[in-house]
């Protein structure tokens, strides 16, 4: 029988990464919560996001109580039945709580996806075009997810192996596929609009939606660089894979949790926030045409009734930023 050390040192360490991670989901949950509920506005989406918040969370807890559980029943349980903890691996995979936690794992993902595609919609004005492929690759993403959890659910199926690798090495090439398409869509709009924001706000009052970190967040781009750490050496049929794997699989909950966090405190990017920004755009590429086709009666090249109508952006868009990160 071959050796498991490697197997066994990855799972090791992926629980106890699991842990850490948890715990901060947690606080950010919570968090969430609060913050949701002490809005002196509260809008009827709030709650939505609440409830959504909520079920990730479940996911996550069994997740990671299956993991614990399956850990604790190889390494103490049935450690001294005959194959020890070699033969527990090989007979064990499909066991009906970790099939459990498969299952959460995959409903993870697919939530997780599905809070980017209503993202990068809303971030590109509600172009449909945008999400088209994105939404044709999360349809065929979950038909895999399926097949995997069948594959590896049935008695005798094993996750690590056989069937369910053939189906989940598609399914998790997808999955990631996906994270770094909307990564790129969401990254690439939100740096093409911010330039104008911080034209039209000025730096220090755009912070709040064009800094590194907001982006970093809007976009899910720890989500997708885990996903590549996990899915190198899962193709390449390394047990390492195990410990990329439970992490990339926290912030399938992680990264959807701080986008919500963001827009439950008025500090994501909105529908409203996005007309604005584009209005802006439509204007000023109107003003500079006129600018350059027009004489230019003084040494401002920017006429005054069009200086009137930037100021005026500016000053309704810095009072609904300002009335929508009170309390």
């Amino acid at each position: 029988m071959a050796s498991t050390t490697v197997f066994e040192n990855s799972f090791y360490v992926a629980n106890y990464l699991s842990a850490i991670l948890y715990g901060i989901e947690l606080a950010l949950y919570f968090a969430t919560v609060r913050a949701a509920w002490s809005m002196s506005k509260r809008e009827k989406s709030d709650m939505i996001w609440v409830y959504y918040s909520t079920v990730l969370l479940i996911l996550l807890t069994i997740d990671v109580s299956t993991n614990a559980v399956w850990g604790q029943q190889m390494w103490i349980t049935f450690r001294d039945r005959p194959g020890g903890v070699p033969a527990f691996i090989a007979t064990e995979q499909s066991v009906w709580y970790e099939t459990l936690g498969t299952t959460s794992a995959i409903a993870l993902i697919c939530l997780g996806d599905a809070l980017l595609i209503y993202r990068c919609f809303i971030l590109w004005a509600s172009n449909f075009i945008i999400v088209v492929i994105p939404v044709l690759v999360y349809l065929g993403d979950l038909a895999l997810g399926i097949l995997v959890l069948v594959s590896s659910g049935t008695p005798g199926g094993k996750f690590f192996s056989g069937k369910a690798v053939d189906f989940g090495t598609p399914f998790y090439c997808m999955a990631i596929s996906l994270n770094i398409i909307l990564t790129i869509l969401i990254c690439g709009r939100l740096l093409y609009v911010s330039r104008w924001v911080r034209e039209i706000l000025g730096h220090d009052a755009s912070t709040l939606y064009s800094s590194v970190m907001s982006i970093m967040i809007e976009s899910a781009l720890p989500y997708s660089i885990c996903g590549i750490m996990f899915i190198i050496p899962y193709v390449r049929g390394s047990d390492t894979s195990i410990a990329f794997a439970q992490m990339w699989g926290k912030f399938t909950c992680i990264s959807p949790q701080l986008i919500v966090f963001r827009v439950v405190t008025r500090k994501a990017w909105s529908r409203d926030t996005v007309n604005q920004a584009i209005s802006a755009i439509e204007f000023n590429s109107a003003a500079g045409a006129r600018t350059t086709t027009e004489p230019i009666p003084t040494t401002d090249h920017t006429p005054y009734s069009d200086r009137t109508a930037i100021a005026a952006h500016s000053k309704t868009w810095e009072a609904n930023r300002s009335s929508k990160s009170m309390a």
